[in-house]
């Protein structure tokens, strides 16, 4: 699997940008995972910005949960520039 860092850009200009990871096996299946994620849905997709990363999975573990080493899905979202909030698995 790999990680991407989305940053993407509000439908709403008054709101700021928002930051997630993403655990998809491809940038079609990360896309996917987007648009049902329901934090994801006052943001204009495609994201302004979509990196993947080389990160050890024990890293993703340590930085997003237990949950986000071994399954796919949108992780750690927030607004940039706002706390980053607690991992659920915590």
């Amino acid at each position: 699997m790999k990680i991407f860092k989305v940053i993407a850009e509000p439908l709403d200009r008054a709101e700021p940008p928002a930051v997630a990871f993403v655990v998809a096996e491809d940038a079609d299946e990360a896309m996917i995972l987007l648009r049902k994620d329901i934090n994801f849905s006052g943001y204009a997709l495609p994201p302004a910005e979509m990196v993947p990363m080389s990160i050890h999975m024990t890293e993703v573990r340590r930085l997003l949960g237990d949950d986000a080493a071994h399954e796919k899905g949108v992780y750690g979202f927030h607004l940039i520039g706002a706390p980053t909030p607690p991992l659920p698995s915590t």
